[in-house]
């Protein structure tokens, strides 16, 4: 097998690669499943072994390898219409390289060695169970704590920063505006969510969407028609559609794109669950779009409203103040690439709408049961229907057997009901609004609502039903939220 999907060549550009020396022999290599269980829905997870000979010694080295999933026709053709393969070695092998050329002091100690790719093939890497790196150690892969968050946090400012330098970089260089996505580079381009017809990654939002219009039919239990809810659902997925591509009003970033607990891999001293370092994994959603993109979907996929209502405003700003720092050390300021404070949450709630609408569909593929997912990749026609079909009738099947999918699907989609019915608000302006109001996140938001005072203006009347130490209260504010802005209360009602 191993001779059939790697030469011998191959296995010396890798020790050459790791070991960074010339002087081996290598005397044999063999690959095998890299776990017992089903893994990589984008590419088949392998283990290298390679046999070394250096100065009469023979040493074993052991490597992570990424197969391309031949076997899997519909998954081959998923992964070549994204360029997925193409895009994570041209991140690896051009981007990055280029950054720790081009920024003075700048390390890539966010993501693990690359050592081969080959496009459509293999890619390798080394293998991080070897510096005790696991997949976060929670009960639930979908809720992370604190510590883990902010390690993941941190990773993120420090790779936007040195997206957002090279850029600067490059233009002082240039005298002038230089950019990394003109329009052109079809490895930076959306790479997923785009709306064109015969395109997988659209087959792949309409069967989500399919499956959040049977859950939003199934959830909402409130005042305003059910007719009227489902219009504007239809509204903001359009929305959501429009903000998947780089923006003229903020800068963007060559950004991860699919954040998420699987993509993150952690270091543990012995068997503790208390991490110490993090790596990011999985470039090959990399998209460019703002920063900011990449940590609200983290966020969305990894915490629930309780976790999210106790420590939103804490992450963005930890976000905004690691990412400042690591532009500040490569002598770049947040101003020069339009990140002061005010755009930063500009650009929050600018990005917003496809958050809850793209957190509720990955919510949606990744929140099933173990049993679930044996059942359904063990069918292919139901597979290929579940992912680019129709995914209404695998929801509602987990929505009622399923209580750790229904708890977090509704939540999802409340939300997005939310942002359907009161577009000019939402729930994290609301928890932003409440901190400052009350100086403290020891609350439960039960329920907003928006009312139109001045359209021109941008003005809204905002109230807000909270429960405080058990006792509900209600407050109401004037708000006004202009284009590119963000929600900023004008006076208590």
């Amino acid at each position: 097998m191993a001779s059939e999907i790697l030469s011998t060549t191959d296995c010396e550009t890798i020790v050459k690669n790791y070991l960074n020396r010339n002087d081996f022999e290598v005397m044999w290599y063999n690959l095998k499943p890299f776990f017992s269980e089903v893994n990589g829905f984008l590419g088949e997870h392998l283990l290298l072994l390679i046999d070394v000979k250096i100065k009469e010694r023979t040493t074993t080295l052991r490597f992570f390898t990424k197969r391309f999933p031949f076997e899997h026709p519909m998954q081959s053709q998923y992964l070549n219409s994204m360029q997925g393969w193409q895009r994570e070695i041209y991140f690896f092998e051009t981007f990055l390289p280029n950054l720790e050329r081009t920024l003075p002091g700048y390390s890539l100690d966010f993501v693990p060695r690359y050592l081969l790719g080959k496009p459509n093939d293999i890619i390798v890497f080394e293998d991080l169970t070897l510096r005790n790196f696991d997949l976060p150690r929670k009960p639930s892969l979908n809720l992370l704590d604190n510590q883990h968050i902010c390690l993941a946090i941190k990773a993120l400012a420090k790779y936007h920063a040195g997206s957002l330098a090279y850029e600067e970089y490059k233009s002082r260089e240039l005298g002038k505006p230089y950019r990394l996505y003109s329009g052109e580079e079809e490895l930076i381009k959306e790479p997923l969510i785009r709306k064109e017809e015969g395109f997988l990654g659209y087959d792949w939002f309409k069967a989500g969407v399919s499956g959040l219009r049977a859950l939003i039919n199934r959830v909402y239990k409130g005042e305003k028609p059910l007719e009227e809810v489902n219009a504007k659902f239809e509204i903001l997925v359009e929305k959501a559609l429009q903000l998947m591509f780089p923006h003229s009003n903020f800068r963007n970033v060559l950004a991860h794109g699919d954040l998420w607990a699987k993509n993150i891999m952690y270091q543990y001293e012995g068997d503790s669950s208390e991490p110490i370092n993090v790596l990011l994994v999985d470039f090959q959603l990399q998209r460019y779009n703002v920063p900011i993109h990449d940590v609200l979907l983290f966020i969305s996929l990894t915490t629930n409203r309780e976790t999210k209502q106790k420590y939103f405003t804490f992450y963005l700003n930890y976000y905004y103040k690691e990412i400042c720092n690591q532009l500040q050390s490569l002598n770049v300021s947040p101003e020069e690439v339009s990140m002061a404070y005010d755009e930063f949450l500009g650009s929050v709630t600018f990005i917003m709408p496809e958050i809850k609408i793209q957190g509720a569909l990955q919510r949606l593929q990744q929140c099933g049961n173990k049993d679930f997912y044996t059942k359904l990749l063990g069918n292919k026609e139901e597979f290929i229907k579940f992912v680019f079909g129709d995914k209404t009738p695998f929801a509602l099947e987990l929505f009622d057997t399923d209580d750790n999918f229904r708890g977090l699907l509704t939540e999802a989609v409340e939300e997005v009901i939310e942002s359907c019915l009161y577009p000019e608000i939402f729930r994290e302006d609301c928890y932003r609004i409440l901190e400052d109001t009350l100086g403290k996140s020891a609350y439960e938001l039960k329920q907003y609502k928006t009312e139109t005072i001045d359209e021109k203006e941008f003005l809204f009347k905002l109230e807000i039903t909270v429960v405080i130490e058990k006792n509900e209260k209600e407050f109401k504010f004037l708000v006004q939220n202009k284009p590119l802005g963000f929600a900023k209360v004008i006076k208590k009602l």
